[in-house]
């Protein structure tokens, strides 16, 4: 491993920089410690983007999600049969969920990103995971960031955190041998779950915003408002004056 020393010189002669841009990170970029090809950040920094879509931002957990979710699901169900752009985005998500093929997860492997990602959406169908179900999800990401005071405002960013909520809804292959030796009977189980990182969220994330961006831009601020309402604001933002 190189010295922060050397790195610095050689950065000085080079085009890439000797220390990550993350702020207050410190270590030496990829390329510096000899690593990588990333010329502006860190090995950590780069690994965690790759699996939250941000240098910075970590991933939204489910209790973060919740109350967004519950939100967009209350907000369209009424609006099933009677929006246009509810329709069309809930009809082509469906479409999207019939076409993709299913495997399951100890398969996957040399697989290219973009099959990685149509199976997800196989897996989602074998799960039952309704089009309506992903219609809010992508609806709840979108407010969740837009309502969050510091948080990320990328595209990749809301592909990934996107992904990522519909990984939980169908991550995993899972199987139990049972196995008689004598009287006694024992388990076996396999559980193998795909990775969770890498372009093939960006991919899954592209595929929705594709066919949910008409009704989110329609209905993203209805269902702020709706999550107001019964949750109140997001707690990253100050009160408001009672003035």
């Amino acid at each position: 491993m190189k010295t922060k020393a050397l790195a610095w010189l050689e950065a000085r002669a080079g085009e890439h920089q000797a220390v990550c841009a993350v702020f207050g990170c410190g270590r030496l970029t990829m390329r510096a410690a000899g690593i990588g090809l990333a010329p502006m950040h860190c090995r950590h920094h780069v690994d965690f983007n790759s699996r939250h879509g941000s240098l910075w931002h970590a991933s939204y957990s489910a209790k973060e999600l919740r109350p967004y979710l519950v939100s967009a699901m209350a907000y369209i169900r009424p609006r099933l049969q009677t929006d246009q752009h509810i329709k069309d985005a809930v009809a082509k998500l469906a479409l999207l969920l019939e076409e993709s093929p299913h495997e399951i997860a100890t398969r996957l492997r040399g697989m290219k990103s973009k099959a990685r990602a149509k199976i997800a959406f196989g897996r989602l169908r074998k799960k039952g995971v309704k089009p309506e179900r992903i219609l809010a999800t992508h609806l709840a990401i979108t407010v969740l960031i837009r309502e969050e005071p510091s948080g990320p405002r990328s595209k990749e960013f809301r592909f990934v955190q996107v992904a990522k909520a519909l990984h939980r809804l169908a991550s995993g292959h899972h199987v139990v041998h049972e196995m008689w030796v004598g009287d006694r009977r024992y388990k076996n189980q396999l559980h193998v779950y795909p990775r969770s990182v890498g372009s093939v969220l960006r991919h899954m994330g592209q595929a929705v915003e594709e066919r949910c961006e008409y009704a989110t831009a329609e209905h993203a601020d209805g269902v702020l408002a709706w999550k107001v309402r019964r949750y109140g604001r997001h707690p990253g933002l100050p009160p408001r004056s009672s003035v």
